[in-house]
C-alpha cells in the first residue's frame, strides 16, 4: 500500500487537501437531503403535467394556436422554477457556515438529476401502462432499454440541463447565505428566496389560465366555433315514467352558438325542440319551458307527455348544438 505521506508533495496535494476533504464532507452530508430534494422536484414537476391538463383541458380547443403557445410557455416557466427550487432546497436546508458553495451547487445538480430521472420513470411507467392492456415490469424494462438504446445522448443532454438548473439555484442561494452578515440574517435569506420561488409558481400556475379565461368571458379571443361546440355536454334523465329531463353540463361561450337556436332536441327522429316545434310535428309532449333547452351551464327543460312515455320502449333522444358559424355537433345520442 502506498502511503499519502510517501508521495511527493504536489502528489499527496493533489489527491487530497483539507479543502477537498471538506467538500468531500459537506457533499456526503448534503447528499440525503440532494435526493430528497431531488424526488421532490420530479413529484412536482409530475404533478404540474396534471395540473396543466386540469387548466386549459376545457379551454384549449376554443384557440389552439394562442392557448397552447401560453400553455407551452407556462410548461417552460414552471419546469425551470420547479427546478431552481429543487436546486435551493438542501443548501437552504444545511446547517449555515458548514458548507461551501462548491459542495451546495454539486447537490443541487444532484437534486436537478434526480428530478430528471423520477420525471423520466414516470413517463416509462405512464407510456407502458398506457395501451389499454395490463402491462407488467417487463414491459418498463423493455420501454426503458429501447429508450435508452435509441435515445441516449438526447436524454442525457435533457438530464445535464436539468442538473445545471437546480445547480444554479443552489448556487443563488449559497450565494446569498455566504453574503449574510450572519447566521441568523442567512437563514432568514434562505427562507426568502424559497417563498419567492414557491409563490412565482404559484403565480405561474394560476394567472395564465385565470387571464385566459377572462378573455374568454370578454370576447377578447377569436373562437372557433365548430372546435368550441367540441366542450358540450348534455345529459338527460327520466324521473318519471312519462317525464325526460335534460340539462346542460357544460356549454361553450355564447358567443358561438346560435343565438336563435344554439340546441335542436329531436326525440324518436322527431324535432321536439320547443314547444313550437312539438305542436307542429304533433308530438304528445309538453315542453317547459316553451322555449326548451337554454344554452346556460345548469340550464334544464323537461318533456311530459305520452310522447316520451316509456312503456317497454325506450326513446331515442338526440342532441344537436348549433355554431353561429352555421356548423352542428351532436352532443348527444341516448335512448332512455
Amino acid at each position: 500500500m502506498i502511503r499519502i505521506s510517501n508521495l511527493p508533495s504536489f502528489l499527496a496535494g493533489a489527491i487530497m487537501t483539507p479543502d477537498r476533504q471538506t467538500t468531500l464532507r459537506n457533499l456526503k452530508r448534503l447528499l440525503p437531503a440532494s435526493l430528497i430534494a431531488g424526488l421532490a422536484g420530479g413529484g412536482l414537476l409530475v404533478l404540474l403535467t396534471y395540473v396543466h391538463t386540469w387548466c386549459w383541458g376545457g379551454i384549449a380547443c376554443y384557440n389552439h394556436g394562442l392557448f397552447d403557445a401560453i400553455g407551452t410557455f407556462q410548461n417552460l416557466v414552471l419546469g425551470i422554477l420547479s427546478l431552481l427550487l429543487a436546486g435551493m432546497l438542501p443548501a437552504a436546508l444545511s446547517r449555515e457556515g458548514g458548507t461551501r458553495r462548491g459542495s451546495a451547487v454539486l447537490a443541487g445538480g444532484i437534486a436537478g438529476f434526480t428530478a430528471f430521472l423520477v420525471l423520466e420513470m414516470y413517463s416509462m411507467v405512464t407510456a407502458a401502462f398506457g395501451h389499454g392492456y395490463a402491462a407488467g415490469l417487463s414491459d418498463v424494462l423493455s420501454l426503458a432499454h429501447d429508450t435508452l438504446a435509441n435515445h441516449a445522448l438526447p436524454l442525457l443532454a435533457i438530464g445535464l440541463a436539468m442538473a445545471a438548473l437546480a445547480a444554479l439555484g443552489a448556487f443563488v442561494v449559497s450565494f446569498f447565505r455566504e453574503r449574510a452578515a450572519g447566521p441568523s440574517e442567512g437563514a432568514a435569506a434562505s427562507r426568502l428566496i424559497l417563498c419567492s420561488t414557491v409563490a412565482l409558481i404559484l403565480v405561474a400556475v394560476v394567472l395564465p389560465p385565470l387571464a385566459a379565461h377572462a378573455m374568454l368571458g370578454a370576447g377578447m379571443v377569436d373562437v372557433n366555433p365548430g372546435t368550441a361546440l367540441m366542450t358540450t355536454a348534455v345529459s338527460v334523465e327520466r324521473t318519471a315514467p312519462d317525464t325526460l329531463v335534460l340539462t346542460a353540463r357544460e356549454v361553450p361561450p355564447a358567443s358561438v352558438l346560435d343565438p336563435g337556436a344554439p340546441f335542436s332536441v329531436f326525440m324518436n327522429g322527431v324535432d321536439v325542440s320547443n314547444a313550437s316545434a312539438c305542436t307542429a310535428s304533433g308530438f304528445a309532449a309538453t315542453v317547459e319551458p316553451a322555449g326548451g333547452l337554454e344554452a346556460i351551464k345548469g340550464s334544464e327543460a323537461t318533456w311530459t307527455g305520452a310522447g316520451v312515455l316509456n312503456n317497454g320502449t325506450p326513446v331515442g333522444v338526440v342532441v344537436m348544438a348549433h355554431g353561429v358559424d352555421g356548423s352542428e355537433l351532436v352532443v348527444m345520442n341516448l335512448v332512455v
